[in-house]
């Protein structure tokens, strides 16, 4: 699925209307982004997308050179469960 960039938000949209997005904004200056919220459509859930998202977030910090501060729910999760976001993480 091909995402759309805004600074701090990466979404999709079908027909105009968005099914599926995740917020990062800057944090500390900009050095961090913190992760605050997924959404995926019901109607689109369990295809993997918000794991696209949050895949795609870490790909443009990791070229950004910041860290990352897992707030919602599915990026804690995600964060724990893999060793590869660990290393981005933000501690406060």
């Amino acid at each position: 699925m091909n995402f759309t960039y805004e600074p701090g938000r990466l979404f999709h949209e079908t027909d105009g209307i968005v099914d599926a997005e995740i917020l990062f904004p800057a944090i500390l200056g900009g050095k961090v982004w913190s992760i605050d919220h997924t959404y995926v459509d019901p109607s689109l859930r369990g295809q993997g997308i918000a794991g696209q998202l949050l895949a795609e977030v870490v790909e443009r910090a990791k070229k950004a050179d910041v860290q990352l501060k897992p707030v919602c729910t599915y990026a804690r999760q995600a964060f724990f469960r893999n060793e590869e976001y660990q290393k981005l993480a933000y501690k406060d």
